[in-house]
């Protein structure tokens, strides 16, 4: 299941067909069919389909001996779904097997016991389900190595599945994955394709090291790899996202970069190429960065940072990677105008909001984006086997519920109070600076040395929920697990009335600087800066230009800015600019949540000084 904002080929599901098909014993005696749905309400609305439309091939087949099954690929983003499927399934047709695999079951006692799945596939998938469905009755269950299920009341597991080391032994998705129409058009926008498995980190709070893949890295030869890559853009699907651990510290990652690099010039496919990046910034990461944002296929460029604090550095096993020189790196990467940020997870056991309010002051001073996420609480992980020695306090995850999506917003290092306020931090972070209203101006406090930012973020986003009150309709502002679950509304609301908000913000934060005690003239700086994040912010409606005057340089200002640098205010006060400002528009269209505001910001397209003259 994909969302709104991701419709991809379905690789994974694809991947275990196109096993079966090679290495099955019987590879004719069972026909597969890959259900990819678009989003969770496609997904909801299938087993009435599959009611109307196979139910009575599975009854057929069950007459003639043979049991239906039915695979799903769980991660957290469709669990819910997923759970709720399997029951309207098992209610119409209990006969059928119902077998679960994917990061997100891996604990495997906490869906067999209470829903209605029969196997839980535990580590890699490929071989494991193979097996079941060439064995799919339970007496074969115990000599299928990688397998969880009950045995009356008693959970079972059988012998851990060895973890594959020749990755080009596997069949790729491809072969069975059709990426165009009949007319040659892409099927899809995107695709995900990994080129290495494992992890070699074990991070507390992630399965990807710890759990199922385990930290030794593997990969696919460059001969599999350049062949499939020509097949995706070959197709005219336009991004390529890697979904590996740690792209850039393997020696082959160089050669990976060049080629997608080479496929660009050659056929201009694909237009963008993400990653999870290495967690160390080597020299090769950094050559293959400065490789991909020459061809533009670099969106962002993040340090996995997640968290500063000492104490939840080590509870998360990553005090080896804290010095890892960041500021240094950031500041390089902006001055060669790499799009580079900073990731950073608020809720982990050994933080607390003063620490990581003080952090993200610290990081807005060196990196031009800066990502926060909310620690939801994964199946698998050792923070969940450790949840009652932290005492962490969870609450469902909106939309997720028993597929235990949880929130962290305690733990014995913050209370609940805390917890929900840092929420509330993401929201207002996510809003001001993601959303594009208030980017450079956080900039400029930042670098200016201001204290309290994260703060003054938090209190401009209380004083904008009572602004917007009535237009907000039934949000509780006082809620702040709801604002951060309802940021998209707030954000449209802001850019509804654009003058009304700006208007707003500016008062606010002048009354803040004068009680921080700063002088007039730097509140005369701020209103600049201001002025440019307005003029700037993303629009309602289409794309248009238009010239906009300053009584300043706002170009340099920009520059400045834009390479986490403080201006020559001198220079630039002393001089008026009219600026062409393209404003590609969008909002409430295109742009829904402020998470891409800055993919519908405006650009300054030219600019003219202007000159006074004296009268004659």
């Amino acid at each position: 299941m994909d969302s709104d904002q991701f419709y991809a080929a379905p690789t994974t599901t694809g991947g275990l067909k196109a096993y079966f098909q090679r290495y099955s014993v019987q590879p004719d005696a069972a026909d597969i069919s890959l259900v990819h749905f678009r989003d969770g309400d496609q997904a909801l609305a299938w087993p009435e389909t599959w009611r109307k439309q196979h139910l009575a091939t599975a009854e057929a087949a069950l007459a003639a001996g043979i049991r239906p099954i039915i695979g799903f690929s769980f991660y957290t983003w469709n669990a819910a779904e997923f759970l709720a499927i399997a029951r309207d399934i098992k209610q119409a047709c209990p006969e059928a097997l119902l077998v679960a695999g994917g990061p997100h079951v891996q604990q495997a006692e906490d869906y067999l016991f209470d829903e209605p799945l029969d196997l839980i596939v535990l580590g890699e998938g490929e071989t494991t389900f193979q097996e079941i469905i060439d064995n799919p009755e339970r007496d074969n269950w115990a000599g299928i190595d990688g397998l969880a299920y009950l045995d009356g009341d008693t959970l079972v597991k059988t012998r851990e599945r060895n973890r594959r080391m020749d990755l080009d032994s596997l069949p790729s998705a491809l072969e069975v994955v059709p990426l165009t129409d009949a007319e040659g058009k892409a099927l899809y926008d995107s695709i995900s394709y990994e080129t290495s498995r494992g992890c070699p980190f074990k991070c507390a709070f992630c399965e990807w090291g710890t759990g199922a893949i385990g930290t030794k890295m593997y990969q696919f030869s460059m001969e599999r790899i350049e062949r499939d890559w020509r097949q995706i853009v070959g197709s005219g699907i336009k991004d390529i996202w890697l979904a590996d651990s740690n792209f850039g510290a393997l020696k082959d990652d160089l050669a990976k970069a060049e080629l997608i690099c080479e496929l660009k010039s050659e056929t201009g496919y694909p237009s963008t190429f993400a990653t999870s990046w290495s967690k160390k910034h080597s020299p090769r990461v950094q050559e293959i960065v400065l490789l991909l944002n020459r061809h533009g296929l670099l969106p962002h460029y993040q340090l996995a940072l997640q968290t500063l604090t000492p104490l939840a550095l080590e509870l998360s096993n990553r005090q080896n990677m804290a010095s890892n020189k960041y500021e240094p790196i950031a500041k390089q990467m902006a001055e060669q105008g790499v799009p580079i940020a900073a990731e950073l997870i608020w809720g982990l056991p050994g933080d607390n909001l003063r620490d990581f309010e003080s952090n993200l002051d610290q990081l807005l001073a060196t990196f031009p984006n800066i990502n926060i996420f909310g620690y939801t609480l994964l199946p698998g992980t050792e923070f969940y086997e450790k949840r009652n020695e932290y005492q962490i306090q969870t609450i469902p995850v909106a939309g997720y519920g028993k597929a235990k999506g949880e929130y962290v917003v305690g733990c014995h290092t913050f209370s609940r109070d805390e917890g929900f306020e840092g929420y509330f931090l993401i929201s207002s972070h996510i809003l001001f600076v993601h959303g594009h209203l208030l980017p450079l101006t956080t900039r400029f406090l930042a670098l200016s040395n201001c204290s309290g930012i994260s703060t003054l973020l938090r209190s401009l986003l209380r004083d904008c929920l009572e602004e917007y009150r009535e237009e907000l309709g039934g949000l509780d502002a006082s809620d702040r697990m709801a604002v951060y679950e309802q940021r998209a509304k707030i954000y449209l609301a802001l850019l509804q009335s654009p003058q009304r908000s700006y208007r707003l913000l500016e008062t606010r934060m002048c009354e803040w600087l004068v009680e921080q005690g700063h002088s007039g003239e730097f509140i005369e700086q701020l209103r600049c800066v201001l002025a440019l994040d307005k003029t700037l912010s993303p629009r309602i409606g289409g794309k248009h230009s238009a010239w906009q005057h300053f009584e300043f340089d706002a170009q340099s200002l920009l520059k400045s800015l834009s390479a986490m640098e403080l201006p020559e205010w001198g220079l630039l006060q002393n001089q008026q600019q009219d600026v062409l400002i393209e404003t590609p528009g969008g909002v409430g269209d295109i742009l829904k949540d402020p998470d891409g505001g800055s993919w519908l910001k405006g650009n300054i397209q030219r600019s003219a000084i202007v000159v006074d003259r004296l009268p004659a």
